[in-house]
């Protein structure tokens, strides 16, 4: 009879972990097949009451506006080098105050953040041309980077990195060391602010991968935060408690 009843132990444990497990692989499906959300909330970990269809269609809108690397909006705390052909006094490195503004002679303070290099030699030389230059040439280069981004969740090596020209989602995840094991591949959520709110948007990221979807060009302060699958840790589970389920079979 002692030998009956520790055979039967692994399977008691199996059908104790089997239903949780079972019950896991639905929930891991359902949130692999629920359409990608863009949700504005006070916290990141609350959800939008858009319909799904209207979020979906406004992150794919989101994602589709990749920028190339000429088009890196500039950020506070980026340090710019200003030259004006034939006016050495307006060359020089100037640092984006927290305004968004930087400060020039002649000119006073100009607004750059959130604008392109492009647009802000634009709008300099517009400046210049109000008052002291026929044709000024203007360039505008971003020295140093002075925004970050966080990678954190299920990522190998979470990190902060410093956005050095254009990061996309892929790369900022490659730059945590890529996903985890426990990583839920259809779910990586972009945290960013937004005033005084927080935009959440999940990327499918092996629909990034695999061609299907574009790759998100991400922002100074962003928070890239991998989610973890519920069905590959019950699996991880299941397949922890197995040697103790063969141990008690030979007790």
């Amino acid at each position: 009879m002692r030998r009956r009843s520790a055979f039967v132990t692994p399977w008691l444990v199996l059908a104790v972990l089997l239903p949780l497990l079972s019950n896991c692989m639905v929930d891991g499906s359902q949130t692999a097949a629920a359409p990608i959300t863009n949700t504005t909330a006070i916290a990141a970990s609350e959800t939008g009451d858009q319909a799904p269809a209207a979020n979906a269609s406004k992150v794919t809108a989101l994602a589709s506006a990749g920028r190339s690397a000429t088009d890196y909006l500039i950020s506070p705390r980026d340090i710019l080098d200003v030259a004006v052909f034939q006016v050495p006094d307006l060359n020089k490195a100037v640092q984006v105050s927290e305004d968004g503004n930087i400060t020039l002679p002649l000119v006073g303070k100009l607004r750059v953040a959130g604008n392109t290099t492009q647009d802000a030699e634009d709008a300099l030389a517009a400046k210049l041309r109000q008052k002291y230059l026929q044709s000024p040439q203007v360039t505008i280069i971003v020295k140093q980077y002075g925004q970050k981004i966080t990678v954190s969740g299920e990522v190998k090596n979470p990190r902060v990195m410093a956005v050095e020209g254009t990061v996309t989602l892929s790369q900022a995840v490659a730059n945590g060391g890529g996903l985890t094991d426990l990583a839920n591949t259809k779910r990586v959520h972009v945290a960013r602010a937004n005033g005084q709110k927080i935009d959440d948007i999940i990327y499918n990221f092996d629909a990034i991968q695999s061609g299907q979807a574009p790759d998100p060009v991400l922002q100074g302060g962003d928070l890239v935060v991998a989610e973890q699958s519920g069905a590959l840790v019950a699996l991880k589970n299941v397949k922890d408690m197995l040697p103790f389920a063969v141990l008690a079979s030979v007790l």
